[in-house]
């Protein structure tokens, strides 16, 4: 670990001149000792004779006991491991290496709770080991974060030239906790972030939702290592996700022409940046190497069905999602939607339009029975659908679901409430707009504002003179 070198680099630095040959001793004796060990992991009487003489000549120093403990551990013996940290402690109840060796021994065997007794003790005992703070803090990083935070900055107290938020964002990151690792990252100096560390603060950005960072962070690493493609890949998937697509096509070429070895992911993020610039065939075309290289991954198929339907074919367009979703174990709401979309946009075209749109509510009456807690989503998706394809009639029947769901629903949820507000709005604007009825909105209106005080349309509805309605809620 980076916290052990850097403890031993200090050490090294105060050391005396006896104290470094005594070093030296004790890891030359400790090599034989470790081969055997090693061959015969689990055995506690290994290299018996020579750990025998080993502990007799370092019986008083307490670094070279945990040398050897550690031996045991890296064998799996633990109960050899625990009884020369054990002795350490003997000779010095501060060495912080010590508590640290029985904190990675209750580690290995399950038990965290031990595991971070004994790093806290090594804290405590020994502030000045910044190894006891890390490994607490990263076996507390989920059981317990605002303790981990804790430990973060007590290490910065006591070791204040510690790189302790690069410490700290890493290990936030490896708990999936991305927004504590950006606001770690974030006070580092970036120019001193390791190639790795770079990578991580770029991943955790992007998926923290934040892809300007995501792609800064890139940029930044991919201008300081300009060999190390892995930074182009995530430039490029961040200018995909905002819609930067020239840029994304100029990473994607980097990549293609580096002897780098390609990866699905590649010609997938090169396909969506083709398909964002138009240009659809080519697109497949990169699509279809995906397939070629993993015919186990799925996705490529949905990307080629994007790429048909951007073009204006339906019919490919649904050829392929039908391929995706055969092969899909476990399709999504947004995987039947994209499919439901193919069928709406068949029938704004005119193509069989009421089969087509039949066909598309098919799809959501499926979301509503196989994903309940959003049925009201799902009904009004069908329902815009619908009006988008000219069933106007069709499309309130399915906002009138949505409200008969959920309007006298006593343990309604936050989401529930906002479809059952989205759903009072697109069908009071279906009566006062489109069929020009306002008696028949007013209604839906009265109950809108009620949950949703401002909603203008409501407002201008039920307070003559009448205002031009505005088409919200109609998403």
């Amino acid at each position: 670990m980076k916290s052990i070198k850097y403890l031993l680099v200090g050490a090294l630095l105060l050391a005396s001149a006896s104290t470094f040959a005594q070093d030296v001793d004790y890891k030359t004796m400790l090599q034989p000792i470790a081969k055997e060990l090693k061959a015969n992991p689990g055995n506690s009487l290994a290299a018996k004779d020579l750990v025998k003489k080993y502990a007799k000549t370092f019986k008083k120093n307490p670094e070279a006991l945990v040398a050897l403990g550690y031996e045991f551990f890296n064998a799996k013996t633990y109960d050899k491991a625990n009884e020369f940290s054990d002795l350490a402690l003997a000779r010095n109840k501060t060495m912080g290496s010590a508590y640290i060796l029985k904190g990675d021994i209750a580690a290995v065997q399950d038990n965290g709770g031990d595991a971070s007794m004994w790093y806290e003790q090594a804290m405590r005992m020994d502030p000045k080991n910044a190894e006891g703070y890390v490994k607490f803090a990263s076996v507390n990083r989920k059981a317990n974060p605002v303790e981990a935070e804790n430990a973060w900055k007590e290490l910065k107290r006591q070791i204040p030239d510690f790189p302790v938020e690069a410490e700290a964002a890493h290990n936030f990151y490896l708990t999936g906790n991305m927004d504590k690792a950006i606001e770690y990252f974030d006070k580092c100096d970036i120019n001193k972030l390791e190639k790795y560390r770079l990578s991580e603060f770029a991943t955790a950005a992007y998926y923290a939702g934040n892809q300007k960072k995501s792609l800064e962070i890139a940029n930044f690493a991919a201008g300081k290592y300009p060999a190390e493609m892995g930074f182009q890949r995530q430039a490029m998937r961040a200018n995909n996700e905002l819609g930067n697509y020239q840029e994304a096509l100029a990473s994607a070429q980097k990549i293609l022409n580096d002897t780098c070895k390609k990866t699905t992911f590649d010609y997938n993020n090169y396909g969506q940046a083709l398909k964002g610039v138009g240009q659809f065939d080519k697109a497949i075309e990169q699509y279809n190497k995906a397939l070629e290289l993993d015919s186990k991954d799925i996705k490529p198929l949905q990307y080629i069905s994007e790429a048909y339907q951007a073009a204006g074919n339906e019919n490919k367009a649904l050829e392929y999602n039908q391929k995706y979703m055969d092969k899909n174990e476990n399709a999504t709401p947004s995987d039947y939607a994209k499919l439901a979309s193919i069928y709406v946009d068949k029938a704004k075209k005119g193509e069989d339009a009421a089969a087509s749109i039949a066909q598309a509510n098919k799809i959501y009456e499926t979301i509503v029975s196989k994903f309940p807690s959003i049925a009201g989503w799902a009904y009004n998706q069908a329902g815009n659908g619908s009006s988008d394809a000219g069933f106007d009639d069709l499309g309130a029947s399915y906002y009138q679901k949505t409200i008969d769901l959920y309007a006298n629903k006593a343990d309604r949820d936050a989401d529930e409430t906002n479809y059952l507000i989205q759903a009072y709005q697109l069908i009071g604007y279906y009566y006062w707009a489109t069929k020009q009825d306002l008696e028949a909105a007013k209604p839906y209106y009265e109950k809108l504002l009620i949950l949703s005080p401002d909603d203008k349309n409501a407002k201008a509805a039920l307070a003559p003179p009448q205002e031009t309605p505005e088409a919200t809620g109609n998403e």
